[in-house]
């Protein structure tokens, strides 16, 4: 059994915060960031869907972290990898065919900036803790 070190828990800590952050916002106040952040569509459902996703991946990173084992964890931070990447393929091609405002814009590239560097972190660790 190959324990995590403690900079990956940390990190582990700061993706269940931020999921748990978004997940809320899009699960349960959706009408709230739609009007805030002046999105250009909206439909409820999936953005309660997006936010059901992103609350299901905090509670996985609270159970990898009680697990405590890298092996075990391994498979979840290689999901988190591969989702991470998607949405940011996801957001940057959106701006060739969404017109977004000023507000939303801003909004936009600080979520797809959040991702990015959760991304980088994700994959120096990963990368890390596999040469351990």
């Amino acid at each position: 059994m190959a324990e995590m070190s403690r900079e990956y828990k940390i990190l582990l800590i700061v993706h269940i915060i931020v999921a748990f952050i978004y997940g809320i916002m899009y699960l349960f106040l959706p009408e709230t960031v739609y009007s805030v952040n002046e999105a250009p569509f909206f439909d409820p459902h999936f953005w309660r869907l997006f936010g059901g996703i992103l609350f299901a991946i905090g509670i996985a990173g609270i159970v990898g972290l009680k697990m405590g084992d890298w092996e075990k964890v391994k498979l979840l931070m290689l999901y988190a990898i591969t989702f991470l990447i998607i949405l940011i393929l996801v957001n940057l091609t959106s701006n060739t065919y969404i017109i977004r405002t000023a507000t939303n814009l801003v909004f936009h590239w600080l979520d797809t900036t959040v991702m990015i560097v959760l991304l980088i972190f994700d994959i120096f660790f990963y990368i890390r803790e596999e040469k351990k």
